[in-house]
């Protein structure tokens, strides 16, 4: 029924390469002009590692989904776990090291076209392995792909608590609790050059949201824990930890919790979450249930760009 792909597992890759210290399987190929919501998983061999370097643009945030990682940005260096998030952006020197054999590393990708580059690459070796060990030839290769190699300088190790970049498994940068739903703001609008937000919403079971109101814009979501069940235009399935759920523009839709404590990212948010949930809670403040007020808050949504036309709870 549908063009693409919008309940993706693990196993639903649509390419994979493979490299000496990792296999590479790619979900979600760069979407529209700014090339966003390119999504991929990283399966990294016990001490595999990313040079220090730097990009001139483009956004990239990872979720460690297992193992751990040695991050280093910006000369601080921070161990972090499954279940956090790492947010990288222009000009934010960085690189890594995979701590755990099978670490996997979920990554998003923002006006980078990071696959493509790395299929160049491959391009390259196949007809000119000799270039991949040439230092000025790999240096405008890089610059081609908008990426800068570092010297790595000594880094200060610190705790991921005292690296911004990283956001702890449960934390924020913003929370906005309500009955039946907690949201956690994990990548601002400010940290993506204007473009979009990152939110983890954890839901209790029963709570339903609604969207049969024309969004323009790809609604984009990993579960990651519980289970939650999706009604796209006439179909319905079950989204389990670890799924992705790519539903395009222009499409209706319903989701519902189907477990307490269901934790559900959403990785494409083009409204003003932020301001949205600063009205909102600032309305409730003496209710804070967002589905017994539904037909009161209801505008807020739609004045910030939101097009939810219903939340319920059971």
């Amino acid at each position: 029924m549908f063009d693409n792909k919008i309940h993706i597992t693990p196993q639903d890759y649509i390419h994979e390469l493979e490299e000496k210290d990792c296999k590479d399987y790619l979900f979600i190929a760069p979407t529209g002009e700014q090339l966003t919501n390119e999504m991929s998983d990283v399966y990294y061999q016990k001490d595999a590692f990313v040079p220090y370097h730097e990009h001139s643009k483009g956004y990239e945030t990872f979720l460690i989904d297992r193992g751990s990682v040695e991050v280093t940005i910006n000369g601080k260096r921070a161990i972090a776990h499954a279940g956090d998030i790492v947010h990288i952006e222009p000009y934010m020197s960085h690189g890594f090291r995979y701590l755990e054999e099978g670490t996997i590393w979920r990554e998003l990708f923002s006006g980078m076209n990071m696959y493509g580059g790395i299929m160049e690459k491959r391009f390259i070796d196949k007809a000119y392995p000799e270039l991949l060990e040439d230092p000025d030839f790999m240096a405008a290769y890089r610059l081609k792909h908008h990426t800068i190699r570092l010297g790595e300088p000594e880094p200060e190790a610190v705790s991921k608590e005292e690296m911004p970049q990283i956001r702890p498994k449960g934390g924020s940068i913003a929370q906005f609790c309500f009955k039946g739903i907690t949201c956690n703001q994990k990548v601002g609008r400010h940290e993506t050059g204007g473009e979009k937000e990152i939110w983890e919403f954890v839901l209790d079971k029963g709570v339903k949201a609604e969207v049969k109101s024309p969004h323009p814009d790809w609604d984009l979501f990993v579960v990651k824990e519980g289970q939650v069940r999706f009604t796209v235009l006439d179909e319905t399935f079950t989204a389990n930890p670890r799924d992705i759920v790519n539903i395009p523009p222009y499409t209706p839709y319903t989701a519902e919790s189907l477990a307490d404590k269901t934790v559900i990212q959403a990785n494409n948010v083009k409204g003003l979450g932020l301001r949205l949930l600063e009205i909102v809670e600032k309305k409730l403040e003496n209710d804070g249930d967002l589905a017994a007020h539904w037909e009161e808050i209801q505008d807020i949504f739609a004045e910030n760009g939101f097009y939810v036309t219903k939340i319920a709870r059971e």
